[in-house]
């Protein structure tokens, strides 16, 4: 069952990505974007190589979605930050995978019953432990 929540999820969640014209890669990107990241910190929240995220962030700046800004503590580095257009697609990204989830019959409280019992599968403690 897990499995096949996981394909559903999964499934809904590129169809969600798909009507924004966006690749998975670019969605998780500015999902994880909320706050300013570099290009390494990034890589390491993708599970990808600095010279991949570079190239996502390439597509998504001409895009006008992203810009590169020096980093206020590194000089070496920059910080990837959304533009006001990158919140509002960022936004309107998590909005669309909230919506029509296979998830949306439950009540916050069976969310939360899920979230703990998936935490105690996996054995992580849980807000509540």
């Amino acid at each position: 069952m897990v499995t096949e929540l996981s394909r559903r999820l999964d499934a809904h969640q590129r169809s969600r990505i798909a009507e924004l014209d966006l690749t998975p890669t670019q969605a998780k990107a500015l999902e994880e974007l909320g706050e300013p990241k570099t290009a390494r910190e990034l890589a390491a929240v993708l599970c990808c190589e600095p010279p991949n995220v570079t190239y996502v962030i390439s597509k998504l700046e001409k895009q006008g979605m992203v810009v590169r800004r020096p980093h206020p503590a590194d000089g070496r580095a920059k910080q990837l930050v959304l533009t006001e257009a990158g919140r509002e697609l960022r936004l309107d990204l998590l909005r669309r995978m909230g919506t029509e989830s296979p998830l949306d019959h439950l009540s916050h409280e069976q969310r939360s019953a899920l979230r703990d019992e998936l935490l105690r599968a996996l054995g992580r403690a849980t807000d509540a432990a």
